[in-house]
């Protein structure tokens, strides 16, 4: 982008991978964060150690926490091998590290925690780690028209610059500056600068 800057929805903490959208536009961004729009989040989370059924339920109805009470929407298991298993759970609020609080206050560790659904939005499966995926169109009115926001129309596509002809000459080989020993000199004194 030329103009205007990117807006993170949402946050990930260090410990947490998957879906992070980024937005430049900021009504948008308000929408999708504010908890009065009780926008869904979608979690896998591996756990270690046994969690009962009674466990999950107290999940369900909610928990006290230090800054008030939460809870899951829903939590549906979802594989997992002895002492390691992993749960798909949802949420419509985004307080700090709230997935692995609510574990944690059952005395139960998440040792891995995914984001795989913000909204109607899900992290594609085959996206690789630290890549992106620009959404398509409708996929933004979509998700406009979720928060109550008029999608704007499609802007017509823009068009490569032509070549000018006033820009400069292209040289065949340029001339480096030597050092005394008649080695090139790096550009910047030799010096790497960061």
């Amino acid at each position: 982008m030329k103009e205007g800057r990117w807006i993170a929805v949402g946050r990930l903490d260090v410990n947490t991978q998957g879906l992070l959208l980024v937005t430049n536009h900021g009504e948008l961004a308000n929408r999708l964060m504010h908890p009065s729009f009780e926008m869904e989040r979608e979690y896998a989370v591996r756990v270690l150690g046994n969690v009962s059924d009674e466990m999950l339920e107290r999940l369900r109805r909610g928990i006290a926490l230090e800054d008030g009470p939460a809870r899951f929407e829903t939590i549906v298991e979802a594989g997992g091998e002895g002492a390691n298993h992993w749960y798909h759970v949802t949420l419509k609020e985004g307080r700090n590290r709230i997935v692995r609080r609510l574990f944690e206050a059952l005395g139960v560790t998440v040792s891995r925690l995914i984001r795989i659904r913000y909204g109607s939005i899900a992290l594609p499966p085959r996206l690789k780690a630290c890549t992106f995926y620009e959404m398509t169109e409708k996929e933004v009115a979509d998700l406009m028209t979720q928060v109550g926001l008029t999608p704007e129309p499609a802007a017509a596509p823009a068009r490569a610059p032509k070549p000018s002809k006033t820009a400069l000459p292209r040289q065949e080989s340029p001339e480096r500056p030597t050092r005394r020993n008649g080695r090139p000199q790096r550009p910047g004194g030799g010096r790497n600068k960061f």
